[in-house]
């Protein structure tokens, strides 16, 4: 024992972790030191259990499945195996820890790639994964896949069920089918089917091929024959009793009685049976009775419109790849982006439009099958290839000469002339004025009448349009008027010169769509200049923004080219006073919205929403008033008149300073002229427009009616707006509603468009739309046409707030009380809902309005009198207003140096007026001479710094920047 001791002792001093312990003394004593030793050593070893559970954790290698990158894990690791400091002992274990790990992840991973490669050779089990990712996403797609499984196996096993259950159990083939139940199944069901069909116990057959189907029709039966017998009424005496009576019955009672036994209320379909038979007997049977020929008509139309359009985009597709293949089958060395480069490049020039159509024509227009373009364009573009378009076509055709426009004419296999006869001609009247061989129209003479030779009609047929009504080419009339958004600004022209046959729309607002204004100016040197103060007045007082915010369209018609330039001079001055800040800035945004300023020869084509009128002619400054009025009085002039009159989309304002008892004399003058023409028809729309703008309507119909008549085509006006019932089918539908409605709302025979309605009710509420009623009886019907016409005409009244409801005679004469209820109720139906495409435009008004400010400075204080008339000359006397004389101030004069700015292109320039001519090469010290007497001189003498001041005749006006006079 005491050797013992010694050995422990020596033991314990190697020990780095225990401390020495000496075993001395007693045995008691060595056994109490040994207790003592026994506790430190079980500390220590707790300590070092601690010690390595914390030295592991510290490589983190627990965490090992919940990452992405494995490596960083084992980092820590690797680098505590890599320390010298560890002992090789220590490094061995650490690296068999390690490789024990990596061995678990590789098993894991194999586990997986089974599973994956498992899932891929599965037929049944479509769940294409692969796990080649780390193990939490392997973890994450594990759980999807083990649902997916669950789902797939319920599916599998209701297909299971679902499959046993059409299996055909009754005609099946034992053998094929393992159930040794299923001989004596099917020998039981064919014994119970034959009993019940040989006992009679319904009149149905009962199918015995599928045996769940058996079932529930056995069940089904059992319960009907239970509730027929548990009945209280005693149903078996009752059907026996209905037996006895029907075989009691002929063959045709038996008939009618089998027709009524599937009617609830028998009797009430036997008198409609009967009734119905003796309508038909002696009705139309080809009349409708319902709206399903119109709704199908509609359907098919538009299902052909989209195929039309499907086919043209397809055709044009395939034709386009095809040309294109053959182009670049043609052309190995230039593709087709090449041919059309925007930029030359290096190897490719960009190519003019011309150079493109002449190196492939087919591709160009392949690409391009409808081209818009001016005669002469389209004969260099397309030279010598006549006959090559299937259509050509031409706009405003009055005004194309025959030959400027028959090479263009030759390219197209058919021709499409589009014109109004009743427009201006090409002509060399006004050809004369801007050429400076007349100084106004006033000097023009008339034309001579051109007359047609048939022999030879390329030279003597004045325009296009006349060649195409000489050659009877097809005529097509466009009846319907567009432009006009008010009925009262084309009523003149359609009766003066159409014999009423346009059809224009009605209004969407109440407005005046016509303001004429008594100017009263003075007509003097071809202008009037309180007419083109009142124009700029007009603009600047009653022009206002529309509800959409911005202007309306503008344009400024006048009568001669003089009066035109007096108003663009006037707007160009006031540019240069401040105080005209906001018309001037008014007047740039009406010009970038178009706003144009022309005389009536060059007006054609155009169209605004506001027009104003500058009839320009008036008393002279001698107090008399001359029946001048330039071409207007000429054979043609009515035709001048009619595209002035007719530009105006919302409204006219008519400036005038013809006196009231010279124009309001119109019958007269019609009756003199003998046809709407020349004066007499301009002083008939002067007297219109007052009639318009007065709301006098009488007067109003007064001139329509007087031109209708003194049209080659005589017709009058009835003034009457609504008319009478045609029939008395409509009579009686009116009264039937007039009993529900009341007469206030009702509106019989009701024009509009050009079309009549058989009887509106107008709910008289902004924004519920009215109800157009119709009655459609046989006599509309039997046109073949009638529905085409009927489609187009309700298309064009829903656009203008209509709905429709159909009244059938048919229906009507069968039941007028339903009849009466369905549009009764479809019309409290409309009352109680609001359109949501109805645009209120009552404001729109507010963009034009009327009231006008008159510039009194300009208008003549001396009253007029007819000297034509009561032969009386009067001798005007002028007064001479003495002329301020100019101190101090530098004025334009022979020898003067100018610094002039050209106000069209802000460019300047400097002149020198000289007394000799051909100056043209002199510019010595950058100052250009002039002649004194030629246009630009002459503008500029007598004037002063600041002035604005027009050359000549021309449109071109120059501000005085610097006078030098030597």
């Amino acid at each position: 024992m005491h050797n013992n001791f010694s050995n422990l002792e020596d033991c314990l001093k190697g020990t780095k972790d225990i401390p020495a312990t000496d075993f001395n003394g007693t045995l008691e004593t060595k056994l109490n030191s040994l207790n003592t030793l026994r506790s430190e050593i079980s500390k220590v070893k707790n300590g070092f259990n601690d010690n390595i559970q914390s030295e592991f954790d510290s490589f983190k290698l627990h965490s090992i499945l919940n990452t992405s990158d494995n490596n960083k894990c084992f980092q820590t690791i690797v680098t505590a195996i890599n320390d010298s400091i560890n002992s090789k002992d220590f490094k061995s274990i650490l690296q068999s820890i390690q490789s024990t790990f990596k061995n678990y992840l590789s098993e894991i991973n194999s586990v997986f790639q089974i599973l994956g490669k498992d899932l891929a050779e599965s037929k049944d089990i479509k769940l294409p994964y692969i796990f080649d990712a780390a193990f939490p996403e392997n973890k994450v797609a594990l759980v999807d896949i083990n649902e997916k499984i669950e789902l797939i196996k319920t599916e599998f096993d209701s297909k299971i069920q679902t499959e046993f259950q059409q299996i055909s159990l009754l005609k099946a083939n034992p053998k094929d089918i393992e159930i040794k139940s299923l001989p004596i199944l099917q020998e039981k069901v064919n014994a119970l089917a034959e009993k019940i069909q040989s006992d009679n116990w319904t009149d149905e057959k009962v199918k015995f091929t599928e045996f769940y189907k058996f079932i529930t029709d056995v069940e089904s039966l059992i319960r009907n024959k239970t509730e027929y017998f548990k009945a209280e009424k005693d149903l078996f005496t009752i059907e026996f009793k209905w037996f006895q009576f029907y075989n009691g019955l002929t063959e045709t009672n038996q008939a009618i009685v089998n027709e009524l036994k599937p009617k609830s209320n028998w009797r009430k379909s036997l008198l409609v049976f009967y009734l119905n038979s003796m309508l038909v007997s002696s009705a139309n049977l080809d009349l409708p009775t319902n709206d399903e020929e119109h709704k199908e008509l509609d359907k098919t139309l538009n299902g052909v419109e989209k195929e039309q359009l499907k086919f043209i985009k397809e055709f044009w597709f395939s034709k386009q790849i095809d040309t294109t293949r053959e182009f670049e089958q043609k052309n190995v060395n230039l593709s087709v982006e090449n041919l059309y480069n925007k930029r030359s490049s290096n190897r490719f020039k960009r190519l003019s439009l011309r150079q493109i159509v002449q190196y492939d024509a087919n591709l160009f227009t392949t690409f391009f099958p409808i081209i818009l373009t001016s005669p002469d364009v389209a004969s260099n573009l397309f030279k010598g290839m006549n006959g090559y378009f299937d259509i050509v076509m031409f706009d405003e055709a009055s005004q194309l000469r025959l030959e400027d426009n028959l090479p263009a004419i030759l390219k197209g296999k058919q021709i499409i002339i589009a014109g109004d006869e009743h427009q201006m001609p090409p002509s060399n009247y006004f050809s004369k004025v801007f050429d400076g061989a007349v100084e106004d129209e006033e000097d023009l003479e008339e034309e001579k009448e051109i007359v047609v030779d048939k022999d030879n009609l390329l030279l003597s047929c004045e325009s296009l349009l006349d060649f195409g009504s000489e050659l009877n080419f097809q005529r097509k009339h466009l009846d319907f008027h567009y432009r006009s958004r008010h009925p009262f600004l084309i009523d003149f022209s359609n009766y003066a010169f159409y014999n009423q046959r346009l059809k224009p729309l009605p209004n969407n607002f109440d407005y005046v769509p016509i303001k004429y204004i008594q100017v009263n100016g003075t007509f003097s040197e071809h202008t009037n200049e309180a007419e083109a103060e009142m124009v700029l007045s007009i603009i600047d007082k009653n022009i206002n923004r529309l509800p959409n915010g911005e202007y309306p369209t503008v344009g400024i018609a006048t009568f001669n080219i003089t009066q035109r330039n007096l108003i663009k001079s006037k707007i160009l001055e006031r540019q240069k006073f401040s105080k005209f800040e906001e018309f001037n800035a008014k007047i740039q945004e009406l010009e970038e919205n178009g706003m144009f300023i022309k005389n009536l020869e060059n007006i054609q084509g155009d169209e605004r929403d506001v027009i104003i009128l500058s009839t320009t002619y008036g008393i002279g400054k001698d107090r008399k008033f001359a029946r001048r009025f330039g071409p207007i009085n000429h054979s043609k002039g009515y035709k001048l008149l009619n595209v002035i009159i007719t530009r105006a989309k919302f409204k006219v304002y008519c400036c005038s300073s013809i006196p009231e008892q010279i124009f309001m004399n119109y019958k007269e003058s019609l009756i003199t002229e003998g046809s709407n023409n020349k004066s007499a028809v301009f002083f008939a729309y002067l007297a219109y427009c007052k009639a318009v703008s007065e709301s006098n309507n009488d007067l109003r119909l007064s001139v329509l009616t007087t031109l209708a008549e003194n049209t080659t085509k005589s017709a009058g006006i009835d003034p009457k707006t609504f008319g009478e019932l045609e029939s008395p089918f409509e009579e009686e539908v009116y009264q039937c509603l007039a009993d529900h409605l009341g007469t206030d709302k009702l509106i019989p025979q009701l024009q509009f468009a050009g079309f009549r309605i058989d009887i509106v009710y107008d709910p008289k509420v902004i924004g519920v739309p009215k109800v157009a009623i119709e009655c459609d009886g046989a006599k509309y019907h039997s046109s073949r046409e009638a529905y085409l016409y009927d489609r187009h005409r309700q298309k064009i009244l829903e656009t203008h707030g209509f709905v429709f409801h159909r009244i059938w005679s048919t229906n009507w004469w069968r039941n007028s009380s339903r009849e009466t209820t369905k549009v009764v109720d479809f019309i409290k139906q409309i009352e109680s809902t609001t359109n949501p495409n109805y645009k209120d435009h009552s404001h729109t008004a507010f963009a034009f309005t009327d009231d006008i400010v008159i510039i009194e400075d300009y208008v003549s204080q001396s009253s007029f009198i007819d000297t034509e008339k009561d032969n009386v000359t009067i001798q005007a006397i002028e007064k001479i207003v003495p002329s301020q004389t100019k101190i101090f101030t530098e004025e334009v004069k022979l020898n003067s140096k100018v610094q002039v700015k050209y106000m069209n292109n802000g460019k300047d320039m400097n002149v020198q007026l000289v007394s000799t001519e051909n100056n043209k090469n002199d510019n010595s010290s950058g100052v250009q001479k002039v002649y004194y007497k030629s246009p630009l001189a002459g503008s500029l003498i007598g004037h002063t710094v600041g002035d604005i001041v027009k050359i000549g005749n021309l449109d071109n006006f120059v501000e005085i920047i610097k006078i030098i006079n030597d």
